[in-house]
């Protein structure tokens, strides 16, 4: 995780232990941040983790050897008293491979792993975005009610003077009630946006309202073109990596699955007869592999083999959905963002100032300055959506190409 992402997970801890300790949240929380404490306070990723432990007990299983046995006969009659050990000795052969397909087993879910961990933080970064365009949201709709209140106050104004009828007052008083309740559901919006980041971090329990959230100025990412990205996912993507290792460790379950063809135990003998002494007889034991020759097991197997190499192959077109769409999203978000920033809003800004100034010298109807006013509010959340796309695409196409940063 630390090599391909740049995140920390901390050392392992169990259920009872004590959460980590909180960063300093009195200048807010960062985006880096909130990925961390995703990583770390996140039960459902913590009990992924514990994934991994299962694995390593079945590794240290594997290359464990049966106890021997010793059976017994106590003498009765003419019948010496006699002693058995016995010990199964295909197990010496067939250990290495099965060792081998745990260990590989292994690695298998620890890439896994490290494609879950990288999606935690994906999605951290996504929910962060959410916030904080809910929040820019939240702002316009509050610049929205001072906007629309203070036409209405030159409205009623030149009412009071006999330069409008009363019916004229009619329509800005309802919009500036209408951005009233547009503030209303813009502030519900954020206080939702913001318990669906603080929940799975395991800050539901702080004051949402009061947190404030930095976001860094927007750095110009350099993403490389489309081939390049494809190739990056291919040889850097967990969860194909975890793929073709489960496919190896399928290989070597097979080879393991046909040394059990035959089993072998060695024994070794032991009577005891008075007045006679001890005699001892080594002997051996051979399954003959006439009716079961493990061929259910044997088939089970490639039969898995066979699925995951198909699954392997499903994954690759999925891989490279990712990317590609990922990568269309942010070309997209990118020229947006463009467009917004540098046409629409500078010449809407200006177009208002110029209404704005002619209705009040009563050269200017009140529906141009209305129709205005919501274009330019409208271009602020349109281009308030595009810096949050550009920034849910980059988090997306990081992931898509197995945690690259650019």
């Amino acid at each position: 995780m630390q090599a391909r992402a740049g995140y920390e997970l901390g050392p392992g801890r169990s259920p009872d232990a004590p959460t980590p300790a909180l960063p300093n949240l009195q200048d807010g929380l960062s985006e880096e941040e909130a990925v961390g404490l995703a990583l770390t306070r996140n039960p459902a990723f913590q009990a992924d983790l514990s994934t991994l432990a299962l694995a390593q007990a079945d590794l240290q299983d594997a290359g464990l050897l049966a106890n021997p046995v010793l059976s017994g006969v106590t003498s009765y009659g003419t019948a010496p008293f006699a002693l058995a050990l016995n010990f199964a000795s295909d197990l010496l052969w067939q250990r290495p491979g099965r060792v081998g397909a745990a260990q590989l087993e292994t690695q298998r879910v620890a890439e896994s792993l490290v494609s879950r961990g990288l999606l935690v933080g994906r999605d951290a970064q996504v929910s962060y975005t959410d916030v904080t365009l809910a929040d820019e949201r939240l702002r316009i709709a509050r610049e929205a009610i001072v906007m629309r209140a203070e036409v209405a106050r030159i409205v009623r104004s030149r009412y009071r003077v006999g330069e409008a009828s009363e019916l004229e007052t009619v329509a800005p008083s309802a919009d500036s009630l209408r951005a009233v309740d547009d503030y209303y559901r813009a502030r519900r919006d954020a206080r939702v946006a913001r318990l669906r980041l603080l929940t799975p971090l395991g800050l539901d329990s702080l004051n949402a309202d009061s947190l404030r959230f930095t976001v860094a100025p927007a750095a110009g990412a350099v993403v490389p073109p489309l081939p390049a990205l494809l190739d990056s996912a291919y040889a850097a993507r967990p969860d194909l990596w975890a793929a073709r290792t489960g496919i190896e460790a399928i290989g070597k379950r097979l080879k393991w699955e046909r040394s059990r063809v035959f089993s072998f135990v060695l024994s070794l003998n032991a009577r005891l007869n008075d007045p006679n002494p001890v005699h001892l007889g080594p002997g051996a034991a051979v399954g003959l592999p006439i009716f079961n020759r493990n061929q259910g097991r044997i088939s089970r197997v490639k039969a898995e083999l066979e699925q995951a190499s198909w699954q392997y192959l499903a994954l690759r077109q999925t891989v490279r959905l990712d990317v590609r769409e990922a990568y269309a999203q942010y070309e997209q978000a990118t020229q947006s963002v463009a467009l917004w920033e540098q046409s629409y809003l500078p010449s809407l800004q200006d177009a208002l100032r110029r209404s704005t100034k002619a209705f009040i010298n009563g050269d200017f109807p009140y529906v141009q300055v209305a129709e205005t006013t919501r274009q330019l509010l409208d271009a602020r959340q349109r281009a308030a959506d595009a810096r949050a796309d550009k920034r849910r695409a980059l988090a997306r196409l990081r992931y898509a190409v197995g945690g690259a940063r650019f």
